[in-house]
């Protein structure tokens, strides 16, 4: 922009005296004096609505900028832009989201590759299922479940069973074993079918926590009970006791396990051991800690399993 500058002086012509040449206004300094008028009024900006290039306009204390383009607003701006007027308020990443209303972990969920994944996953209608947090269930189906100390209201209605059934084992040698059963077991029903031993020893079913076999402590009895009214009866503190009468008879039937609590189990058995011979019985034991396996055996220990198979049903 060019300010005007006047190129001569004419009141000064006013004092010279008549004759003098200077005296005399020449067309050519109207002339200049006119292009220097023109040449200012052309690179001047119009008060109203001018039209500015490339201009410096300094540091204004107050002005309205409308359709203004370039600004530097890293040098040219003092001061936080307002959330009302299009800004975050804030000199910092971490503010600016906070003004914003999307701090992360407060607002918003920090990025996680599991979300990636669950992106691409149909949302499930109704209740989510939480991990730990208690809900009530309506109208969901479980597959095969885990479920530790169910309380149950009103009446359930299965679609499976809650009693579970062990591996048969066909019987042979000393003992037999069912192991690693769950903790939280309170019945327990063992299952004879066609049982032989090679000896006369009476059978016995013992208990067992992750320590080893209980042969000890047991209050057990058994009667058999013959077709001519004949009744004999034995009794053990090793193991809840089963009588037969000889190595010839076959065992069939069963002996039911149950937890009253404190460790403490009572049992109670019906078998048959021929056509004509059946018996029956109950005792308890008291364990030293979590029931977790059951043993068949005999009386002595030696007579071997030479016929049969036997299994458990626990709940």
């Amino acid at each position: 922009m060019t300010d005007y500058t006047k190129s001569t002086n004419f009141a000064t012509k006013d004092n010279l005296s008549s004759g003098n040449a200077l005296k005399i206004v020449k067309g050519t300094e109207i002339d200049t004096e006119f292009n220097n008028i023109a040449t200012s009024i052309a690179t001047k900006a119009d008060l109203v609505s001018p039209s500015l290039t490339t201009p410096n306009i300094g540091t204004p204390s107050a002005g309205t900028l409308t359709n203004c383009t370039g600004l530097p607003l890293t040098t040219g701006v003092t001061g936080n832009l307002a959330v009302a007027s299009g800004g975050t308020g804030s000199s910092t990443a971490s503010n600016a989201r906070t003004a914003l209303g999307v701090a992360i972990g407060t607002d918003v969920q920090a990025f996680s590759s599991n979300l990636a994944t669950w992106s691409s996953t149909t949302a499930p209608s109704g209740t989510v299922v939480g991990t730990s947090d208690t809900q009530t269930l309506t109208n969901k189906t479980l597959t095969s479940p885990t479920i530790n100390s169910p309380t149950f209201g009103g009446t359930p209605t299965m679609g499976a069973s809650f009693i579970t059934r062990g591996t048969t084992i066909t019987a042979s040698g000393t003992s037999l074993d069912f192991t690693s059963l769950p903790s939280w077991v309170n019945r327990i029903t063992v299952m004879f079918r066609n049982i032989s031993t090679n000896g006369t020893s009476f059978m016995l079913v013992q208990l067992g926590t992750s320590s080893g076999v209980t042969t000890s402590g047991y209050v057990s009895t058994s009667n058999d009970l013959d077709g001519g009214g004949g009744s004999s009866s034995s009794d053990s503190t090793s193991g809840l006791i089963m009588r037969l009468q000889a190595a010839s008879n076959i065992i069939n039937g069963i002996m039911t396990i149950a937890y009253m609590g404190s460790n403490t189990w009572v049992a109670n058995h019906t078998c048959a051991s021929t056509t004509t011979v059946v018996f029956m019985g109950g005792g308890t034991s008291a364990l030293g800690g979590t029931l977790d396996r059951v043993r068949i055996t005999t009386v002595n220990g030696t007579d071997t399993f030479d016929a049969g198979s036997v299994n458990i049903l626990y709940e």
